[in-house]
């Protein structure tokens, strides 16, 4: 069932008509309803999400909603099939030194999981075969900030905790950390394909924004296997969401309408964004982007300090890169306007000025992309097909590889084995082959 602003505006032609307000909570329940149907989950799909021995992506976990499985897909550069495995940890199967001791863990999403390329294809595997010294990869596709952050939390108090954290930030990872549940956001006519095989983003662990700004962190709204299937229950959706800031949000921005206005003033409050114009449909739906990632982002500085204060307690570096979507990489090389609706700035400046303000290296993938492309002579859109098939091809990782390379190599202390200056012998053996 699709919402259709009409159904609460009448014959008010849409260019003229104003937001509708839900000012009665059951007029409100009612249009949340009709947002939250088309969501609704088909028991069949997590039937199979949480069958052991079924052949889909991932597997249900408490904290995070869900951790990945081995997979051999085809969705890979030229219609190719990618070998993904992973290690009873959940880090990508290591390709390079998996003998050798290791002092590098990377976290993210699937732009660190190396999504639609081959064990060995990603870009911490290229790093590791020139460094020649291992890199752990912990990435998950589909995680936000938070849940990459929780994950890290997670891992760097086990035996394979590391002093160097590298933490790769994607896209819309600053909006995933935020949402209760990521299905919610996900565009209707991609629900379907993405209920089957690929099924993922069920409830995990999120944050939120305290009414003085703070970082406020939430737990899952299902964290057993039995309670997914009150996804399946509208009356629960509803009864979960009602009252739910961020589900006000996704409402406002799908729909041009509002639940209830003063919901969004307590956003705008909390992050220091702006609260929508409500004169049309139109304003309230850019009003409402505008707002959530404002405080999607203010999350992501919060997260950040809390990163950042971790490693100080536990004598750990952290670097920060910043990657960016095909659509970000190909307005860039266009030169596109900032105000095109389409041009996402999705780590803005205010995001950075944070990073350099609290000391936090960090590397920004961008300005390398654009670089690269001013020396060819080819368009933005044949430059990011190069790169890129919805993630980046083996190509893109090697170039993010070495575009990261000098920051990385600079930071490690010391320097990666290939890098090394010493007295030792020209050519030598010791520690990489026997004999």
């Amino acid at each position: 069932m699709t919402f259709k602003r009409r159904e609460f505006l009448g014959a008010i032609p849409a260019a003229v008509a104003a937001a509708q307000v839900f000012a009665q909570q059951g007029a409100a329940d009612d249009a949340l309803r009709a947002y939250l149907s088309p969501h609704l989950l088909r028991r069949s799909t997590l039937d199979s999400f949480l069958d052991p021995k079924a052949q889909v992506w991932a597997k249900f976990d408490p904290e995070f909603g869900y951790l990945l499985r081995n997979a051999f897909l085809r969705d890979g550069v030229d219609g190719c099939h990618t070998l993904a495995r992973y290690q009873e940890s959940g880090q990508r199967l290591q390709v390079n030194f998996p003998d050798q001791p290791c002092r590098i863990n990377t976290y993210g999403d699937s732009f660190t999981q190396g999504h639609q390329v081959s064990d060995g294809e990603t870009w911490q595997e290229t790093l590791a075969a020139h460094f020649c010294e291992p890199i752990r990869n912990f990435g998950v596709g589909g995680f936000g900030v938070y849940q990459a952050y929780r994950r890290l939390l997670k891992t760097e108090a086990t035996d394979q905790g590391a002093k160097y954290i590298v933490f790769n930030i994607w896209g819309d990872d600053h909006l995933r950390s935020v949402y209760a549940w990521r299905w919610l956001a996900f565009p209707h006519n991609v629900l379907e394909s993405m209920a089957g095989v690929m099924f993922h983003a069920n409830p995990w662990v999120h944050a939120r924004l305290g009414d003085h700004g703070e970082l406020v962190e939430k737990p899952n709204l299902c964290p057993t296997a039995e309670s997914l299937y009150r996804l399946c229950d509208l009356d629960f959706l509803v009864e979960s969401f009602r009252h739910d800031e961020i589900a006000h949000l996704l409402f406002a921005e799908r729909t041009g309408n509002l639940l209830d206005a003063g919901t969004l003033e307590n956003i705008a409050a909390k992050c220091g964004g702006t609260v929508p114009d409500q004169t049309t449909p139109e304003k309230v739906k850019a009003g409402a982007n505008r707002l959530l990632h404002a405080y999607a982002v203010r999350v992501g500085m919060a997260i950040m300090d809390r990163l950042q204060e971790h490693c100080a307690t536990h004598e750990k570096e952290l670097m920060v890169l910043l990657s960016y979507p095909v659509s970000a990489v190909w307005h860039a090389c266009n030169r596109s306007s900032a105000d095109d609706p389409d041009n996402v700035d999705w780590h803005p400046q205010v995001f950075k000025d944070h990073l350099r303000g609290r000391r936090i290296r960090f590397f920004d993938s961008l300005p390398a992309h654009v670089a690269e492309f001013d020396s060819f002579k080819l368009s933005a859109k044949a430059y990011v097909d190069r790169y890129y098939i919805g993630h980046y091809t083996p190509s893109g990782n090697h170039f993010f590889a070495f575009a990261a390379k000098d920051a990385i190599r600079d930071w490690l202390s010391p320097l990666p084995p290939a890098y090394q200056n010493d007295t030792e012998p020209l050519i030598r053996f010791k520690g990489y082959l026997p004999g």
